[in-house]
C-alpha cells in the first residue's frame, strides 16, 4: 500500500485518485509526524461498496448461511428450490 504525507497527497491528488480506481489499491495518508493513529486510507468507491455489501451480509446473517451451505456435505441445491426470502 502506498503511503503519502498530506502535502504530497495534495500535490498528486488527481493522479492518486486515478491510480486507486485503476489498480484497486488503497492509499494511506499519514501525517508528517508519522503518527499512524491519525492516518487515513483512501479507497475506490467500488471497493467501498464491496466492503459495505459484505458487512451488510454479515450483519444480516446471510453470510453465515452461505458458509454453512458451503460446508454442507449433502451436495448442491437446485437454485429453483431455494427460498430466497428466508435467507
Amino acid at each position: 500500500m502506498e503511503n503519502y504525507t498530506p502535502t504530497n497527497a495534495r500535490k498528486n491528488f488527481y493522479q492518486i485518485l486515478k491510480d486507486i480506481n485503476q489498480q484497486n489499491k488503497p492509499v494511506t495518508i499519514t501525517p508528517a509526524n508519522g503518527n499512524e493513529d491519525e492516518a487515513a486510507i483512501i479507497i475506490s468507491k467500488k471497493d467501498w461498496d464491496s466492503i459495505a455489501e459484505t458487512l451488510y451480509l454479515e450483519n444480516t446473517g446471510t453470510l453465515a448461511k452461505v458458509h454453512k451451505r458451503e460446508d454442507d456435505n449433502s451436495g448442491f441445491s437446485n437454485v429453483d428450490d431455494i427460498d430466497w426470502d428466508s435467507l
